[in-house]
């Protein structure tokens, strides 16, 4: 019993890393980078990372929600931009990676 007080701060971190943007969509943040920006948008969120490794985060993005039962329905790579779309059921989700010179956006928007 005397292990949970130590443990609260550690769950309470991991909590915090998580972005709900609706019920079904969510994601973790990529730990190994600063967040230097954060922005809701209508259906969706844009994180800025300040980080040099763009196709990382995206790994790392798509893993999470491939994970969470998204089905990865399409795959594009252009200069400097990852993208792909995801299916849960009826639900749809968009995925963009973008890198923007030491820094990376991610964008990701539930719907069409």
């Amino acid at each position: 019993m005397k292990r949970w007080p130590i443990l609260l701060p550690f769950l309470a971190l991991a909590w915090a890393l998580e972005v709900r943007l609706t019920a079904t969509l969510a994601f973790d943040l990529f730990p190994q980078a600063v967040v230097v920006e954060r922005v809701a948008e209508p259906q969706g969120i844009v994180v800025v990372y300040g980080y040099s490794r763009p196709e990382a985060i995206f790994r790392y993005h798509d893993e999470d929600l491939r994970r969470r039962g998204w089905v990865r329905v399409k795959y594009e790579v252009k200069k400097d931009e990852w993208k792909a779309e995801y299916r849960k059921g009826k639900a749809k989700a968009k995925l963009s990676v973008k890198d923007k010179k030491g820094r990376v956006e991610v964008r990701l928007k539930e719907g069409d």
